[in-house]
């Protein structure tokens, strides 16, 4: 039995038909399989009808947002950072999203950073919020989405620092989530940026001058915790802002941090404002998108055995924005296997609502379709419409399979892009740790189908000021089953689940899959005893590897003419009759009738 647990999910074929009359959901999918990429874009702006009211009209480089579910009903909510320090919490209802008025302290200060994460493993999650020129909070929830303020005696710094991003992982893997903090500091400010182990019960230890992280690194937008070099260790990557300072790399080796950003090809002196991780290429490793100011221009970076280096730009093919650029989120908007980059953009000044859009008129976002490592930027309509935007994140707000996008752009409400159906099929996963941390943060899900794999890894503040859903979404083209889904935690234990149906939104604990199949795959080189007339005969095994046991039955009944049963080493062999081995028709006689007998057996087929 396959323990993989379920939520309950409407069916995409009927959310689909429910939205779209028949005849009109017949001629707008007839359109998407003709119409080319560039002119058309698979999403709808249905920010009008959810009506996010975020009073984003002030503040420094925008404010953070979270597209994860906090209330623990398996649905996508958000939350927003405000300049003003008024927190908006818009609760999903899996058709839309309902505004949510927390029982929280005033405390009237910019927030930045807002992330929800469980902990403390109990279950539920709790909030930590990052502030620029005031001190960060941290909420534990004490359960049914009651927030205590234990910002005074968690350990957590409470000076006045200019934090912005913020990223949890637990780097140690002792089953606690570690927080990290990167601040946009100048040289005499104090603390630059901040690593706080997790000691459980709520409580943190400051240990940044334990490690190279404790260095005096100015202008820092955000940390995002990775495994680049597929070891098995968490590492951090720290972009900076300013043509002055190189970004760091943090690369661990059984708990001990080195910078070596130089050695990595990582140390890009650019403004920098996002880190973004994805595997566009579908070679099962993690590739980075920096995303910089008018002048650098966008970067794109392959990774090649932890190390990077340029993407190769073929005909056609161009990721490269130059525009003041800030969030940028990978997914896979029309599931078919290739993740698909969203990039947000704005001004790099204060300046004020509305007057803003005049000052900026031209700055859109910017869409790149993925087809099989080769990106087009989409011209259409939605994507030349001036947004101002700075943090995004996906999820899937109405659980058709499909990832939507919201962005928390510059004015009185919030951007939703919903993605629009298409005939593709997927797979949705959320995780639930047991000796890991409960919310199986730095996990490594990957999807093997038809020969290739798509690769995710659970993140916990990722690209600029931002939280993208729990669930992870698989695009599997036209794929109905999943060869197999693996997934290694970070407590070390690995699951696997085999021939998983498309369609489904899975909830997968810890510990919790099948016995692992010794030969999944032909492709896998799997080898045993291929006879079937043997004892231990392994009908999985791609080549026989000579250890049939045929002890237990009488061979001879399987012999063949001229042979008998050798029951020592367990195989048929010749067994002549006479002294004369030439007498091949056993009468005592060399003759004619011999030659004639070879002579009418020779060249037919054997029996199998």
């Amino acid at each position: 039995m396959l323990h993989v647990f379920a939520l309950s999910e409407v069916n995409f074929i009927l959310n689909w038909m429910k939205r779209v009359p028949s005849f009109l959901m017949r001629f707008v999918l007839g359109v998407s399989l003709i119409l080319p990429i560039s002119g058309w874009s698979q999403f709808n702006d249905v920010s009008n009808q959810m009506d996010l009211f975020t009073d984003h009209t002030g503040g420094n480089w925008g404010a953070g947002m979270s597209m994860a579910d906090f209330n623990g009903d398996g649905l996508d909510d958000l939350s927003f950072a405000h300049h003003g320090g008024v927190l908006k919490f818009f609760e999903g209802n899996g058709t839309g999203f309902t505004e949510l008025v927390l029982n929280m302290p005033a405390y009237l200060n910019e927030a930045k950073g807002i992330l929800w994460a469980d902990i403390d493993n109990d279950g539920d999650q709790d909030l930590f919020v990052t502030y620029r020129l005031a001190p960060n909070r941290l909420y534990r929830n004490d359960g049914e989405m009651t927030l205590v303020d234990i910002s005074d005696v968690c350990g957590i710094a409470q000076t006045n620092q200019r934090s912005y991003g913020a990223s949890f992982g637990d780097y140690d893997k002792d089953g606690l989530l570690d927080l990290f903090v990167a601040n946009y500091v100048l040289g005499q400010d104090y603390p630059h940026n901040e690593l706080y182990h997790n000691l459980g019960g709520g409580l943190f230890e400051d240990v940044t001058l334990d490690t190279p992280m404790g260095e005096v690194v100015d202008n820092s937008f955000q940390g995002h915790w990775v495994d680049f070099n597929e070891d098995g260790n968490l590492d951090l990557h720290l972009i900076q802002d300013r043509l002055c300072f190189e970004n760091r790399f943090y690369e661990q080796v059984d708990g001990v941090f080195t910078e070596v950003a130089n050695e990595r090809g990582l140390d890009y002196a650019i403004n920098c404002m996002s880190t973004s991780v994805a595997d566009y290429d579908r070679d099962n490793d993690l590739d980075l998108y920096l995303t910089a100011g008018l002048f650098e221009g966008n970067f794109l970076l392959n990774n090649t055995g932890g190390s990077f280096t340029p993407h190769v730009v073929e005909e056609g093919d161009s990721t490269d924005l130059h525009l003041t650029s800030w969030a940028a989120n990978w997914f896979d908007a029309d599931n078919d296997g290739w993740d698909d980059l969203h990039v947000a953009t704005g001004f790099s000044v204060y300046s004020q609502y509305p007057q803003v859009f005049a000052q900026y008129p031209d700055v859109p976002n910017a869409f790149y379709w993925n087809v099989e490592g080769v990106f087009s930027q989409d011209t259409a309509a939605i994507f030349q419409t001036n947004q101002l935007s700075f943090a995004t994140a996906v999820g899937d707000y109405n659980g058709d399979g499909f990832p939507d996008l919201v962005s928390h752009r510059f004015g009185e409400y919030a951007q939703v892009l919903e993605g629009i159906p298409n005939q593709n099929k997927w797979l949705k996963v959320s995780l639930v740790g047991v000796e890991s941390n409960r919310d199986g943060i730095g996990a490594k899900i990957r999807a093997y189908f038809n020969g290739e794999v798509t690769y995710r890894m659970t993140f916990c503040g990722e690209n600029y000021m931002g939280q993208n859903s729990r669930w992870e979404t698989f695009g599997l083209g036209t794929e109905n089953t999943l060869d197999s889904l693996t997934v290694h935690w970070p407590s070390g234990i690995v699951d696997q689940y085999y021939d998983v149906l498309s369609f489904q939104s899975l909830v997968l604990i810890e510990g919790a899959s099948i016995e692992p199949n010794p030969c999944p795959s032909l492709d896998a080189g799997c080898f045993g005893c291929t006879y079937v007339e043997a004892c231990n005969y392994n009908d999985e095994a791609a080549a026989d590897d000579g250890t049939c046991d045929f002890g237990c039955f009488d061979g001879s009944l399987s012999c063949g003419e001229g042979t008998v049963w050798d029951a020592l080493i367990g195989q048929c062999v010749a067994g002549p009759v006479s002294d004369c081995p030439s007498d091949i028709n056993e009468d005592g006689v060399v003759n004619t009738a011999d030659l004639l007998w070879f002579l009418a057996q020779f060249d037919v087929p054997c029996p199998e």
